[in-house]
């Protein structure tokens, strides 16, 4: 057990885009990868929950970059519990290239819900987190929330079975897909990402359909509106690039 550790991933043919670089979902899985590991071996993991009828939930995430990953890199990613609060506990990360340079952080807002009633518990119920808690902050601070958004239907989706996870709801990287696919390839030809913020809303389940609204805020910067058909909005996001020179 560590309340800080360190976790070494290569970056594989399957992360990879047309570009050689890793994806926006890829990247975010493995951050996320490197949350429910460091969960799992200080005690208070998704399995573990789960035996008390609780589970995990993503809340909140920022992810910013300095370069993205590309083709046969690898890449560390250093993670830590900072706070714990009533409601919601904040893990922070760190990634580093194989020489150890830092290349980027991310910010994650956490809940526990509960099985049954799909509503949020105490973090009282999992003391021991507090054990495991280093108050260090990292340079992109917490991941905020994000406004409202009227813009532009750019995607549409229906969930099916595969996009289900073991919360019996859409897994987060889908939602990460969905915002991805809302441009064309000679978009990604020239431009990459440079910062990624979520905020989840509401839970997208089985048989729902809707769409994906986008906005451009300025020359690179957009913000998106996640929108179903039958329970409204279901998450914000905001993707901001910077084009390839």
């Amino acid at each position: 057990m560590s309340a800080k550790k360190v976790y070494s991933y290569d970056i594989e043919a399957q992360d990879i885009d047309f570009r050689r670089r890793i994806t926006l979902s890829s990247l975010t899985n493995y951050v996320l990868i490197t949350s429910g590991r460091n969960a799992d071996e200080n005690g208070f993991g998704l399995l573990e929950l789960q035996s008390e009828n609780y589970t995990w939930v993503l809340s909140r995430l920022v992810i910013d970059m300095k370069r993205m990953p590309t083709e046969s890199d690898s890449i560390t990613i250093e993670t830590w519990v900072e706070k714990v609060g009533t409601a919601f506990t904040t893990r922070n990360f760190r990634i580093r290239d194989a020489a150890g340079v830092v290349i980027g952080f991310a910010a994650s807002s956490w809940a526990v819900i509960d099985m049954a009633t799909r509503r949020s518990v105490l973090l009282d119920t999992i003391p021991s987190m507090q054990r495991f808690v280093v108050p260090e902050c990292t340079p992109i601070g917490e991941p905020g929330r994000l406004p409202g958004v009227t813009g532009e239907v750019a995607n549409s989706f229906e969930v099916k079975y595969s996009d289900i996870d073991i919360n019996s709801h859409t897994n987060s990287l889908n939602y990460v897909q969905w915002l991805s696919d809302c441009f064309p390839l000679d978009f990604y030809r020239t431009h990459h990402i440079r910062r990624f913020e979520i905020n989840f809303m509401k839970e997208i389940m089985f048989g729902d359909r809707g769409e994906v609204h986008r906005e451009m805020n300025a020359p690179g910067d957009y913000a998106f509106q996640i929108v179903t058909r039958d329970n409204g909005i279901a998450c914000r996001a905001r993707i901001l690039f910077e084009e390839v020179k």
